[in-house]
């Protein structure tokens, strides 16, 4: 009798148990419940995933137990709180700990914790803002991140915090660019520099007392050269330090200080810290991985890298967009080269550009080499130009089809680089030549015009069988030659006004578009 007694008695006590824990469960998922309801402060998207998120793990707390957040949630805090070293606001990401550990304050803490951490992951892999917010008419494309799967990914690490710093960019340029904010960052708090004194222009030889001054200014950047060294004299070891400023600014390196290096010499580390801010936000919205060969075009510095295997094979100059037909920020693949390619102009730049030289001069496209079609049609037919009384159309009422064909004077040159794309950007040739020995060099209708258009060619046909002998024969032929690449390239068209090179040189470019301006409205505006 009594072990029956025993028995019945264990019976008892297990549901009594099992219910208080099922109890205890179904309160605390209640509480997940409840604090799911109540997100505040985020976007739906954020929401929403959270809110699947725990409906993947049946409302089960992630970062706490009964008695409060554990380990795992104070080593995630930790890093969200150190936000700024990626460039990012660590108050965006500011979670208080609960005040007690009663159900709903846990579930409260655990599901905003989540929320915060899936904030944090999402701007530092895909920008605060969305490319297309920062500048809608020049981007039509954006970078996802899947927030259950990031969330999910994060909560079965053994080391979450150290996951969290995975979802930052890997590419070299976003690595350099964090270094670069550290940098400035340090120059800032040992106090920066002091503004070089208006005059005029200094040249080498001189003495003039703000010489000491532009030392100071140039030791406080690294740029080769001591404090008080020589005193007042322009010598030659600061004529080398001006004119690696100068280089690293993108400006002429003739050694003058005129009122173009007095601007940049005078920029507080202030703002050269924004600037690198927002750069390394334009990073995180480039493609995870540029390509093991690639190339890579940067309108701020008006310059183009070929590189491959991780190594910049080939450098040279580049034209770009005029400030009013700016280039656009995009990534493609190069697929094919036209060699002595034909030149179509657009509709706007027959109507805008073209149009007021022949009202101008009749013969002009005789001259330059254009064919005229009647339309845009495939099967249009060819019109004599001088059968046409051009004073009698305007912009926008043009329906001539314009084709320039093969030879000296055509504006795409012996190559253009297609990459097809709702833009119709590509990278060309050109007979101007004069325009690479300028400095700032917007002077295109939203094209890329190369300085070594040949050099490139070789490169990317090489694995074609194609050498420059035969390519330059080719040329010589002077016929359209369409050759596809049988390894497609990827191309990246992209916007950095500051930057680490090789070799670990710091350079910083003017904002020639305006795209800094608007991306910091942006950035500034956001929640």
């Amino acid at each position: 009798m009594p072990s029956s007694l025993s028995s019945i008695s264990l019976r008892v006590l297990f549901i009594t148990v099992t219910g208080l824990l099922c109890a205890g469960q179904a309160a605390a998922d209640s509480s997940i419940e409840a604090a799911l309801n109540g997100l505040r402060g985020y976007t739906p998207q954020t929401v929403e995933a959270v809110t699947g998120f725990y409906r993947t793990r049946d409302l089960k707390p992630v970062w706490t137990t009964d008695a409060g957040p554990d380990e795992k949630a104070i080593a995630v805090i930790g890093r969200l709180d150190r936000a700024a070293l990626e460039g990012l606001r660590p108050d965006d990401y500011q979670i208080s700990l609960p005040d007690d550990a009663t159900e709903a304050a846990l579930a409260s803490f655990d599901v905003n914790l989540s929320a915060k951490v899936l904030r944090y992951v999402t701007d530092l892999h895909a920008g605060r803002v969305g490319p297309s917010k920062a500048d809608p008419e020049l981007f039509v494309f954006t970078r996802d991140i899947d927030g259950v799967a990031a969330l999910k990914r994060i909560a079965d690490s053994a080391r979450p915090a150290a996951t969290l710093a995975e979802f930052a960019p890997s590419g070299e340029l976003y690595i350099r660019m964090r270094r670069l904010l550290a940098e400035q960052r340090a120059l800032a708090a040992s106090g920066g520099w002091q503004p070089v004194p208006d005059g005029p222009t200094l040249k080498p030889g001189m003495t003039d007392t703000r010489i000491s001054a532009v030392r100071a200014r140039l030791a406080a950047s690294f740029d080769k050269t001591r404090p008080g060294n020589a005193g007042d004299l322009y010598d030659p070891e600061l004529e080398v330090a001006v004119r690696q400023f100068q280089r690293r600014h993108g400006l002429s390196a003739d050694g003058a200080i005129g009122a173009g290096t007095l601007k940049a010499l005078n920029v507080p580390v202030s703002k050269r810290i924004e600037t690198v801010l927002l750069n390394m936000e334009r990073l995180r919205w480039m493609p995870d991985e540029l390509g093991e060969t690639h190339v890579l075009v940067n309108m701020a510095g008006f310059e183009l890298d070929y590189v491959e295997q991780g190594l910049v094979a080939l450098s040279m100059r580049v034209v770009v967009g005029k400030p009013f037909r700016m280039t656009p920020i995009f990534s493609d693949t190069i697929r094919y080269l036209e060699l002595n390619p034909t030149w179509t102009a657009t509709p706007k730049i027959a109507s805008n550009d073209i149009l007021p030289k022949l009202k101008k001069d009749p013969g002009y496209l005789v001259a330059n080499g254009f064919e005229v079609f009647a339309s845009w049609q495939d099967d249009s037919q060819p019109v004599d130009p001088a059968t046409v009384d051009w004073m009698t159309f305007g912009p926008g009422k043009f329906p001539y089809r314009l084709r320039q064909k093969p030879g000296p004077l055509n504006a795409l040159g012996q190559v253009k680089f297609m990459f097809p794309n709702e833009y119709d950007v590509y990278l060309h040739d050109t007979p101007s030549r004069d325009l690479f020995a300028k400095t700032v060099r917007a002077f295109s209708s939203g094209c890329i015009r190369l300085e070594k258009p040949i050099d490139l060619a070789a490169l990317l046909l090489r694995p074609n069988g194609l050498d420059r002998e035969r390519i330059d024969a080719i040329l010589a032929e002077g016929k359209t030659s369409r050759i596809n690449l049988k390894n497609r390239v990827p191309v990246h068209l992209t916007y950095l006004t500051a930057w680490i090179g090789e070799g670990g040189t710091v350079h910083f470019r003017d904002d020639i578009y305006g795209r800094d301006a608007r991306l910091a409205k942006a950035l500034n505006t956001s929640s």
